[in-house]
């Protein structure tokens, strides 16, 4: 395994970066991991760049240890697909995260999938859906009144990315619209899903995992 987790804390203090990809065995992937890690540090050269070019308070609202970016993924190559365990940006500086990472995968792994074990947070499913379509739920964890309750399998049918996104977005409009809840909760916290079943109770979505083709849609 290739971890540019330990290179990341020196050379680019701001970016909390852990990037795995599994051993390789062939000239060819060898030289597309190499092509891949350059590309990744030239992109945290460019998150670093912008975070020292903010002032002083809009670094004081990053994390801890005046960490402003969060990436954790696995690629593997063993079964062709891109595991994001992490994507965050605390600073406001001009560049698209998603985006950026999206493209520098759909270059190097074009046939893979893209898997989001524990997605939460609505603004990252909305950009999934934007750049890449509906992903496919592959489980999802709600919780309505006083319950906890995981889904997946047969128990899935009738529920679908789209649904969530739509049920969301309805959820916000009703109680104030989403810029106004992200201001409440502050920065570094995720907006939450919300998805409305057949009887129509409402269940908040605690994360699900997601699987999309990287291949949907190329930027």
């Amino acid at each position: 395994m290739l971890d540019l987790a330990d290179e990341s804390t020196g050379k680019w203090p701001s970016v909390r970066a852990s990037i795995e990809l599994s051993a390789v065995a062939t000239p060819e992937a060898e030289a597309r991991n190499v092509s891949f890690c350059r590309e990744l540090r030239h992109l945290f050269d460019r998150l670093q760049e912008g975070f020292n070019g903010l002032g002083w308070e809009e670094k004081a609202r990053c994390g801890l240890d005046k960490v402003a970016f969060e990436i954790s993924l696995q690629v593997d190559l063993e079964n062709r697909q891109i595991v994001l365990d992490k994507l965050f940006k605390y600073a406001d500086i001009d560049l698209h995260l998603f985006t950026e990472l999206l493209e520098i995968l759909q270059r190097h792994f074009p046939n893979f999938d893209l898997v989001v074990p524990s997605l939460q947070g609505y603004e990252l499913a909305r950009e999934i859906h934007k750049f890449l379509g509906a992903a496919e739920v592959e489980c999802v964890f709600l919780k309505g009144d006083g319950e906890e309750r995981l889904l997946m399998g047969e128990a899935l049918m009738g529920l679908s990315f789209d649904d969530i996104l739509k049920d969301t977005q309805r959820h916000y409009e009703e109680q104030g619209k989403v810029e106004k809840k992200g201001q409440i909760l502050g920065r570094g916290r995720e907006l939450p899903m919300f998805w409305r079943g057949p009887e129509g109770a409402e269940e908040e979505v605690l994360w699900m995992q997601v699987r999309i083709a990287l291949s949907r849609h190329v930027i």
